[in-house]
């Protein structure tokens, strides 16, 4: 018997298999990376938000140097808007250890929305391992003290020389039977929202307590849950993990859910 595990673990890890596993839910893999290969810049999907009086602070780190010695290093941001259309690809090179950018609607061209970026690490040298940045975010209104928040899940990678970007990590149930429960009570907030990424490239469909909803691919979405008790997401999505913001008269403080 034990001659034929590895053999049982090499099917059951196969991109056929995961797929039906995912589709029945039949110990599903629900952040898939067996499939991706040495050499890529994983990237989680950063919320930016400058509409709404909100400025976005994005910090981080040249990991390539600090991990790998590299000199001369490069990085490149692309940023969508909550339709999933590619609104800035903005690229820094020669970084510093410790980096940052201030997003607002100047930085976007005037753009005063909301969706999400990735961030990839560029290399001409043939590492053989792959790293995943999950920096930290802070957000301000009207000039306000940042509330910090640091990446969410891995949801797009590319290879550190390529151009391709895939994201094919996260992925989906055929059941619409994923429940995901914030650990919070709202009802004592002026203003409570959450914000919601699509990090699969099909369709998804969820519910927030009793209200239906759905999210196109690597699509985004701010729903307002105010004045609500518990706040339950079912989704058909093996991981949909909100980024909340509550309001209460002068303050706000935003985390993952």
């Amino acid at each position: 018997m034990n001659c034929m595990n590895p053999l049982i673990k090499k099917i059951a890890q196969s991109k056929l298999a995961i797929f039906f596993r995912n589709l029945t839910g039949i110990r599903p893999v629900g952040i898939n990376t067996l499939h991706i290969e040495n050499n890529c810049s994983l990237s989680d999907a950063f919320f930016w938000r400058t509409s709404e009086n909100f400025i976005t602070k994005f910090k981080f780190s040249d990991l390539l140097k600090i991990f790998f010695q590299q000199n001369n290093t490069e990085i490149q941001i692309l940023f969508y808007n909550k339709n999933n259309k590619l609104v800035k690809d903005y690229n820094i090179k020669n970084l510093d250890i410790s980096n940052e950018i201030i997003i607002d609607p100047k930085f976007l061209g005037g753009i005063k929305d909301y969706g999400v970026f990735y961030i990839f690490h560029k290399t001409k040298q043939n590492l053989t391992n792959s790293i995943r940045n999950s920096c930290y975010l802070g957000y301000s209104i009207n000039n306000s003290i940042f509330s910090f928040v640091h990446g969410n899940i891995p949801v797009a990678y590319k290879q550190f020389n390529g151009s391709r970007v895939l994201n094919n990590i996260v992925s989906k149930s055929l059941f619409k039977n994923q429940v995901y429960k914030i650990q919070n009570y709202f009802s004592d907030f002026t203003k409570s929202e959450i914000f919601l990424n699509n990090p699969t490239n099909r369709k998804i469909l969820f519910s927030i307590n009793k209200s239906d909803f759905s999210l196109n691919a690597n699509c985004s979405k701010i729903v307002n849950v105010s004045g609500l008790e518990e706040i339950n997401i079912i989704s058909n999505c093996y991981f949909l993990r909100p980024i909340v913001i509550n309001y209460k008269n002068n303050f706000f403080d935003i985390y993952h859910g």
